[in-house]
C-alpha cells in the first residue's frame, strides 16, 4: 500500500475532481486524486473508433451561459463546434403517427400547443422565484417542496398530449418519472439554467455546441497535466479527520493531506466510510439523492443520410422507450452518429433485455422515424448508467419531495475538513458539465480561503 502526504486528497476524477486538482495546484497547492474506474471524466465518457471518431457515451453537450466550460476549453485548447440543428424535428405521437416540424412546437392540437406552452410559461415564472444559493428560503419553498413535478402537471396542464411531452421532458431533464421529483427541485434546476427552453433547446440551449475531440477531452487535458497525481483504480473506501487533517484511504493508495474533497455522486459518496461520522444532515441527504435511469446509444453510419432528407436527426416520441433522438455526429457529418436515449422509467425495462432484442427495439425506433438506412449501422455503442458500478445513475441525482427544504442546507457546507463538490451542488448549470466545473472551482476556492 503506498502512502503520500499531500497538501488536498480529491476523491473522484470527474470534471469536478479535476477542476478543483488543477486550481489548487495552480495556487501552488500539492493535489492527489483518486478515481475508482479506469479512466478519467466520471460521468462524462468518450471512447474511440478505430479511425479516431469520438463516441460520447455520457454528458456531451455545452450551452450558452454555461461559460465556465468555455473558459476552461479555451484554457486547454479545446475548440467546440455547433451540434447540427438544420432541418425538420420528426415527431411520433401516441398512436405511432409521424410528422415533421420546425422549431420548439411540434403538430398537435391548437389547444395542446396553448397547454403545453402556458404551462412551460407557468414553470418558468414560479422557477425565477427561486433563490440559487438557497432555494429552500425562496418564499413558497415549503410548499413546491411539499408537491411533486408530476402532481403539477397533472393539476395544471388540461390536456393529455401537452401534459404527456411535459412529464417526458421533466423524466428526460432529471431522468427519473415526475412522481419521484420535488417541484422545488425542478423548478431549482430551471432557475439555474435561465429558462426551460434553454433546457430542451439545441439553439440557444443546453445542446448547442460539442467538443472537438469528445466530451472527455477536457478532462484527459487536464488529467494529463496533473500527470502522477491522479490515481485511478483507487477506490476509497474510508475518510479519517481529525483536527490536523485527513486521511484517505484507498485500495492501492493512503493520503494523508490537510484537506479532502468529495465529488463522487451521492449515492456512492454515502457508502463511504467517515471517522469521526458525518453530521446527521449531511448523512440523510446522502441517503436521499438517487440518480435516475440513463441508457445512451449511439449508431454509426456512413455518412449522416438524413441531413439529406432535410431531418436534423432530432425526434420526439410518445408511447416509445427511445423518447428522444440527436444528431451526434463529427463536424464533418461523417460519420453520421444517431444519438438515442431512454429515460427513468423507460430505461430499465429496456436494459433487463437481451442485448440483441434491445437492439432490435431501438433500430426498429430509428427505421420507422429516418429511414430504412437506420436499421443498417456500421457500428453500435450503448451505456447503461444505473448499472455503472461506479456512477449507478445519471446525469444528476434528484430530490424528492420534502428533501430540498429539510436537508439542502447541508449540499455545499464542508464537514470539518471534508469539501463536497458535483454537478448536483451547482447553483449554475446545476447537472451540466459546466456546473461540476462550477463545483471544482468553488471547491478550491473554499480551501483557498481556508489556507489564507
Amino acid at each position: 500500500m503506498e502512502r503520500i502526504d499531500a497538501d488536498v486528497c480529491i476523491v473522484g476524477a470527474g470534471y469536478a475532481g479535476l477542476t478543483a486538482a488543477r486550481r489548487l495546484v495552480q495556487a501552488g497547492l500539492s493535489a492527489v486524486v483518486l478515481e475508482a474506474r479506469d479512466r478519467v471524466g466520471g460521468r462524462v465518457w468518450t471512447r474511440y473508433m478505430d479511425d479516431g471518431t469520438a463516441l460520447d457515451l455520457g454528458g456531451t453537450w455545452l450551452g450558452p451561459g454555461q461559460d465556465a466550460a468555455y473558459a476552461l476549453a479555451k484554457e486547454l485548447d479545446v475548440s467546440t463546434y455547433p451540434t447540427y440543428a438544420a432541418g425538420a424535428t420528426v415527431f411520433v405521437n401516441a398512436r405511432g403517427e409521424m410528422s415533421t416540424y420546425r422549431g420548439v412546437m411540434p403538430k398537435i392540437h391548437p389547444l395542446a400547443i396553448v397547454s403545453l406552452a402556458q404551462g412551460m410559461l407557468r414553470l418558468d415564472a414560479m422557477a425565477r422565484s427561486v433563490s440559487l444559493e438557497e432555494p429552500w428560503r425562496s418564499k413558497r419553498a415549503r410548499a413546491w417542496d411539499a408537491r411533486t413535478a408530476g402532481g403539477w402537471i397533472d393539476g395544471q396542464v388540461p390536456t393529455g398530449t401537452a401534459k404527456h411531452l411535459l412529464r417526458a421532458a421533466v423524466r428526460g431533464l432529471l431522468t427519473a418519472d415526475p412522481s419521484e421529483i420535488s417541484l422545488l427541485h425542478l423548478l431549482y434546476l430551471v432557475r439555474s439554467a435561465g429558462g426551460l427552453n434553454e433546457l430542451l433547446s439545441i439553439e440557444g440551449g443546453y445542446q448547442q455546441d460539442r467538443l472537438t475531440g469528445g466530451a472527455q477531452a477536457i478532462a484527459d487535458r487536464m488529467a494529463r497535466d496533473l500527470g502522477d497525481a491522479v490515481h485511478l483504480e483507487a477506490a476509497v473506501s474510508d475518510i479519517e479527520q481529525d483536527q490536523d487533517g485527513v486521511t484517505v484511504k484507498g485500495a492501492t493508495v493512503t493520503v494523508r493531506a490537510k484537506r479532502a474533497v468529495v465529488t463522487a455522486p451521492p449515492a456512492l459518496a454515502a457508502r463511504l466510510r467517515y471517522d469521526p461520522p458525518l453530521p446527521a444532515d449531511r448523512a440523510q441527504l446522502l441517503d436521499r439523492m438517487p440518480a435516475g435511469g440513463l441508457t445512451k446509444i449511439l449508431a454509426v453510419y456512413e455518412d449522416s443520410f438524413w441531413r439529406a432528407d432535410r431531418l436534423s436527426g432530432q425526434s420526439v416520441a410518445m408511447n416509445s422507450p427511445i423518447e428522444t433522438t440527436l444528431d451526434a455526429s463529427p463536424e464533418s457529418g461523417r460519420p453520421g452518429i444517431l444519438a438515442a436515449f431512454a429515460f427513468g422509467p423507460l430505461a430499465r425495462p429496456l436494459g433487463r433485455l437481451a442485448p440483441e432484442e434491445r437492439r432490435r427495439i431501438v433500430l426498429d425506433a430509428l427505421c420507422a422515424r429516418f429511414g430504412a438506412r437506420a436499421g443498417e449501422p456500421i457500428a453500435y455503442e450503448e451505456h447503461d448508467w444505473e448499472r455503472e458500478e461506479w456512477t449507478r445513475g445519471c446525469s444528476v441525482p434528484h430530490m424528492a419531495t420534502g428533501i430540498l427544504t429539510q436537508y439542502g442546507p447541508a449540499l455545499r457546507p464542508p464537514t470539518g475538513r471534508i469539501h463536497w463538490a458535483g454537478t448536483e451542488t451547482a447553483t449554475v448549470s446545476h447537472g451540466a458539465i459546466d456546473g461540476a466545473i462550477r463545483s471544482g472551482q468553488r471547491a478550491a476556492e473554499e480551501i483557498l480561503a481556508a489556507a489564507r
